[in-house]
């Protein structure tokens, strides 16, 4: 039986979704889970890997077990189990042959951010703050000038280990809700810390640090003219659709 899940979790207390030795992350959390559920190891297949500190309101796993349990009982008994910052939101049965990564056919992120000098605890737990005087017009129209099919090696990690770094987005758009700032995200995929790089980068060209644009550090395919990669804790993996 191939299950999939719909899962949320506040990424605050952990070294990013994948595991990794002796580090708490959410995959191992969630296989521990799984593991007293069904009484054997289970291997889990996210949609896509987030850092240490980002968080996910849809974030998408699947996997195989040999043990039918009802949809509703499933996230029941595993709810019960998981820390209070990870919940299982849905759980369906799918076709075999599915798999959360392959078979995605979009991403919603989103980044939230507020302006300010001084930090404000609060705001802080979901929005990175930025603490200078950003053109706010120019930030919205540089990151709407994304939309596209483009080369995206400049605004990528370095490291990134993936033989393609072309990616689609679709649908950029920014919202202000009282003092935080939402830039959302829609694309067929993101490479690695993408939306952080591109984040640092909008800021830097808000504020006249860098004086290139988003197409012009595009052309460059090198990561040294974008700017610094954005904290974290405002990136949070929304939606991820299969249709």
């Amino acid at each position: 039986m191939n299950y999939l899940l719909t899962i949320c979790y506040d990424g605050a207390n952990y070294c990013g979704y994948q595991i990794q030795p002796n580090l708490k992350t959410v995959q191992g959390v969630l296989e521990e889970a799984l593991k007293q559920v069904f009484g054997v190891s289970v291997k889990t297949y996210a949609s896509g890997r987030t850092d240490a500190g980002v968080s996910a309101l849809g974030q998408t796993v699947n996997f195989v077990a040999d043990k039918k349990f009802k949809e509703y009982s499933l996230l029941g008994y595993l709810n019960t189990i998981l820390p209070s910052d990870v919940r299982v939101l849905s759980v369906k049965y799918v076709p075999d042959d599915f798999n959360a990564r392959f078979s995605a056919k979009q991403k919603t992120y989103a980044y939230n951010f507020y302006l300010s000098r001084i930090d404000k605890p609060y705001l802080n737990k979901f929005a990175t703050r930025v603490g200078y005087t950003l053109d706010m017009q120019k930030l919205e129209s540089e990151l709407k000038s994304l939309v596209g099919t483009f080369d995206f090696t400049s605004l990528s990690s370095t490291d990134t280990q993936v033989e393609s770094k072309v990616r689609t987005i679709s649908n950029v758009r920014l919202v202000k809700s009282g003092e935080v700032y939402t830039a959302y995200f829609i694309g067929n995929g993101f490479l690695k810390n993408m939306i952080r790089v591109i984040m640092g980068t909008a800021f830097d060209i808000a504020r006249g640090k860098i004086t290139e644009s988003f197409l012009e550090i595009i052309e460059h395919k090198n990561r040294k003219f974008a700017g610094k990669t954005a904290g974290a804790v405002g990136l949070v993996l929304v939606e991820v659709n299969y249709s």
